[in-house]
């Protein structure tokens, strides 16, 4: 690790510590609850329970989309619904793109957050967020993401990450198609409402965190004809003064249904005595689909593409209720076969 680099961590590290961390509850969440895939994803930096990222997923590890090889369009929304006797709304969504080029593949996406509740209170923001990653080995990628959130107050943040497609790990013979990622995300200054409560009695802070660090591991533990099944733990440190554990399970039927479920355990919240332990769950469904011959969409070669709804489900802190819905267009087939190399032909072996 160069001297820069370190340097910037150790500042980082102490900006965190001189202010002590106080988010609202669930602040941690400001970047996951836009749609349903991450909205019960695990928050996994190693890409989920079974291999599956969007544009969104930058946010926790911007290395997660660099094996893509189709373009990628997904909207999502989330409807925020409190407890009878504080009938408040609040609403999270977003819409994002993935492009693969030669160089690399970017992303792009735009969120925004309005939630009021007594407990969990972001107020009313919109984030701007773009990324680029890139397959520098056939079993490492990199990622790096910048970002900007507007509200009552602006951060401005950078994300790091690395994923190892690590394959096997002997000392677990159960996991296969092992992944592990680490990311430092919110590398900066951290979105804060001013208006809101923390968790502790004393002034709210920025949230997620001045920098958060986050490493997770995943794989596949049932693979069949017509099922698959995965895991993922992940765990982070928001400024290094709080831990959360992550879990998630999924499950993919028939290569086509896909059920999500994830556990968190959050150190601050539980301490505070704001803590839920329900597991989140969301449902998708992947949809093939020819276009028409004189579309757009043939037009550029996505003749055969998929289409993936989604719907999904996490009660929060303060009786609050997060239903999600989404739609992630994967534009084309990706590329499942190794190009043929012909060194010379059949005749000209015969002739020889």
């Amino acid at each position: 690790m160069s001297k820069k680099l370190l340097s910037a961590l150790v500042l980082l590290l102490c900006c965190g510590l001189v202010c002590a961390y106080n988010p609202p509850a669930d602040g941690e969440l400001l970047y996951q609850l836009v749609s349903p895939q991450i909205l019960s994803n695990g928050a996994s930096a190693a890409g989920g329970a079974l291999p599956y990222a969007t544009a969104e997923h930058t946010a926790i590890n911007p290395a997660l989309v660099a094996g893509e090889q189709r373009v990628v369009l997904n909207v999502g929304a989330t409807g925020l619904l409190g407890p009878d006797s504080d009938p408040v709304f609040g609403f999270a969504g977003h819409a994002g793109i993935v492009i693969p080029t030669k160089s690399g593949v970017f992303s792009g996406m735009v969120q925004t957050d309005s939630t009021k509740f007594q407990l969990i209170n972001y107020g009313s923001n919109a984030t701007i967020r773009g990324g680029f990653a890139k397959e520098i080995t056939e079993t490492i990628s990199v990622g790096i993401s910048a970002a900007c959130t507007f509200g009552k107050s602006v951060g401005g943040f950078g994300d790091l990450g690395v994923l190892w497609n690590k394959g096997k790990i002997n000392k677990l013979p159960f996991l296969k198609d092992v992944r592990i990622g680490f990311a430092l995300t919110e590398l900066g200054y951290p979105y804060k409402n001013s208006e809101a409560d923390g968790l502790f009695d004393r002034d709210v802070t920025g949230f997620p965190g001045w920098v958060t660090p986050r490493a997770g591991i995943a794989g596949t533990v049932l693979t069949t004809e017509k099922l698959k099944a995965g895991v993922s733990a992940d765990l982070s440190a928001p400024s290094f003064q709080n831990v959360i554990f992550d879990f998630g399970f999924q499950l993919l039927a028939l290569d086509m249904i896909r059920i999500r479920t994830g556990w968190e355990f959050n150190l601050c919240e539980t301490l505070a005595g704001t803590a839920t332990y329900f597991p989140d769950v969301a449902v998708s469904v992947k949809i093939a689909f020819r276009s028409k011959d004189d579309s757009f969409l043939t037009e550029h070669g996505w003749q055969q593409s998929e289409m993936v709804p989604a719907i999904g489900y996490r009660y929060l802190d303060d009786g609050v209720n997060a239903y999600s819905a989404g739609l992630d267009l994967h534009l084309g087939l990706k590329d499942t076969q190794a190009p043929i190399v012909e060194l010379w032909g059949d005749e000209e072996v015969a002739d020889e």
